[in-house]
């Protein structure tokens, strides 16, 4: 079951205009920290070096942070999420709607967008999407989400969080977990220059549940 951030009820529940323009579009890169913070339901377990050998323990028994994600077909969010990505308004300043646009040529396919929310000032939810985060030691696919804000000028994003969820049924080393596991690992990212999408062929811009919208015709709340 995807769980909605405390961030996000509040926004969908208003009306997508924001309550001031607020201008974020532009080119970022990404730059993604080492770090792994793993959760079974809403239990921290460990906070780790993504992919190391760090030993995890929990309910009795152990695995390494690799075996979470770093091995063969168990990728980090570090390791699998864009580096480079375009932000884009669909409906201009005035709307609470964003769009990531995937500019990296190597992860994922390039030019596919991410919808989501963002606030007046200027913190986001963007769901990026089921089967980003597929693991063979899970029974489901994975949820993924990107959270983070923008700085006043727009030349920065902050607090950045890629979190990779999975409802049950993984089976880490020999750990049978039955509950929710979650994986987070921090980013920040740099403003590079304008909104620039002519290196790959972007989507048609999306709302926050990704369906397709019209950019020149803005949707009330």
């Amino acid at each position: 079951m995807t769980r909605l951030s405390p961030l996000l009820l509040p926004l969908l529940a208003g009306c997508f205009e924001a309550e001031a323009p607020r201008e974020v579009m532009g080119n970022f890169a990404v730059t993604y920290a080492d770090n792994l913070r793993v959760y079974v339901g809403d239990e921290p377990v460990a906070d780790v070096t993504a992919g190391s050998e760090e030993t995890i323990e929990w309910n009795g028994e152990s695995f390494t942070a690799s075996q979470v994600c770093g091995e063969e077909d168990t990728a980090c969010p570090s390791e699998s999420w864009w580096r480079t990505a375009a932000v884009d308004q669909p409906w201009g300043p005035d709307y609470q709607l964003l769009n990531f646009v995937n500019l990296d040529l190597e992860r994922g396919e390039p030019g596919q967008r991410m919808g989501g929310l963002m606030d007046a000032a200027g913190a986001f939810e963007m769901l990026a999407g089921l089967g980003i985060a597929a693991d063979n030691g899970c029974a489901v696919l994975g949820v993924g989400t990107v959270t983070g804000a923008f700085n006043a000028d727009a030349t920065a994003i902050e607090d950045g969080i890629v979190t990779y969820e999975w409802a049950a049924g993984c089976q880490i080393g020999e750990a049978t977990i039955g509950s929710t596991l979650r994986l987070e690992t921090d980013y920040t990212a740099l403003r590079t220059g304008d909104y620039d999408v002519s290196s790959v062929t972007p989507e048609e811009p999306i709302d926050e549940e990704g369906e397709v919208v019209d950019p020149e015709t803005p949707e009330p709340a």
